[in-house]
């Protein structure tokens, strides 16, 4: 038994989910596939329940709502020891994931990565160019043993929850401090490389104008800096 399964949270993917879910059914690697939506207000729903695979549970979250929130609700509902986590319309790289995942079956965790070898990202310059200075101030106050500290594309098995805590942030932060704690409980991790292509920034909900952009970039560095006093053991 391969013991996968897929965590995805959604909002508003009308676009992306039929061509995503048909993806992980057809694949034998894949267990189940858990949906936690935040009460969508497009077709989202909908396609979901099109689908009449006994993969698919969906929970649809009509009075919380939150990225990280959703991914630990759909972490306690799954069933298997390894889950897979990524963006809805990331439906191109799914094969990409699950042979990885095969490979590396071993590993604690496999970050995918667009700052490592043969990874890109492919987004606007504006875009790009931020979450690469971003990640360069993680490696310099932090750590460089991983080198995208942003990407919560990856594979890993449940049992590192024990040690390497999921925080229900309001926000994306909650993903620093996770590959921190990766790496200051010396668990068994592989990076690896995944190209970000353009079309997922225009599906972006994390940044649909600028003072929102400033306010998560803003977590994001105070999840830094909470980081960096644990690392020196004052905090």
């Amino acid at each position: 038994m391969n013991n996968l399964s897929v965590v995805l949270c959604t909002y508003n993917e009308e676009k992306s989910i039929k061509s995503t879910l048909k993806k992980l059914i057809k694949s034998n690697m894949v267990n189940e596939i858990i949906i936690v939506d935040d009460n969508s207000q497009d077709k989202t729903i909908k396609v979901i329940k099109e689908f009449k695979s006994k993969k698919i549970r969906l929970y649809v979250r009509k009075n919380v709502r939150g990225f990280a929130s959703a991914l630990n609700h759909g972490i306690k509902l799954s069933k298997f020891n390894y889950i897979l986590r990524f963006d809805v319309d990331m439906s191109l790289n799914i094969n990409y994931f699950l042979k990885k995942f095969k490979k590396y079956k071993k590993k604690d965790c496999i970050i995918f990565s667009r700052y490592v070898k043969s990874g890109k990202d492919l987004r606007g310059n504006f875009r790009k160019l931020s979450s690469l200075i971003l990640n360069k101030i993680c490696n310099f106050l932090l750590s460089s043993e991983i080198k995208d500290f942003t990407s919560w594309i990856m594979i890993f098995n449940k049992k590192i929850l024990k040690d390497v805590e999921i925080e229900n942030t309001a926000y994306a932060n909650f993903i620093i401090k996770f590959i921190f704690l990766l790496i200051k409980k010396k668990k068994n991790f592989i990076e690896l490389p995944y190209i970000q292509n353009r079309d997922t920034q225009e599906n972006s909900k994390s940044a649909p104008n600028l003072i929102t952009f400033i306010k998560n970039g803003l977590l994001y560095f105070f999840t830094i800096i909470e980081c960096y006093f644990i690392k020196i053991k004052k905090f």
